[in-house]
């Protein structure tokens, strides 16, 4: 069972709606990990992209965010790891179904803005029938 119920796989900053900016989030400083919690960090995102690519896509964006960090992973990459495998635990297993039909590919398509460490963007779609 997880340490604690998780319903985001991953902690969110919340918008500051009608403020004239919005600003990247601060660089952390907390303190970086030891060997062992690096590898800690870079086997959970090892196991979970199979899982995610395969079956649960909720996981990617996630997964893709803490193995950016894991080179250099401090105390905030452990807790974001470990409310990622909380979320894992608490959600049902994830399921993808096939059936026979009369099938149309669609597009979803975004982008964010400061959505990532250092002010980066993020852009990405969703290929679905």
């Amino acid at each position: 069972p997880p340490s604690k119920p998780q319903h985001q796989p991953f902690p969110h900053t919340p918008p500051k709606y009608g403020a004239p900016k919005q600003y990247a989030k601060e660089e952390s400083t907390a303190p970086l990990l030891d060997k062992h919690g690096k590898r800690f960090i870079q086997q959970v995102c090892g196991k979970f992209l199979f899982l995610g690519r395969a079956v649960d896509s909720t996981l990617l964006v996630t997964i893709s965010a803490i193995a950016a960090q894991s080179a250099n992973p401090t105390t905030d990459t452990l807790a974001q790891t470990k409310q990622l495998l909380d979320y894992i635990a608490t959600q049902e297993d994830a399921v993808i179904t096939y059936s026979a039909s009369d099938m149309i590919l669609n597009v979803h398509s975004d982008a964010g803005y400061l959505n990532e460490s250092k002010a980066r963007s993020l852009a990405g779609g969703h290929f679905f029938l």
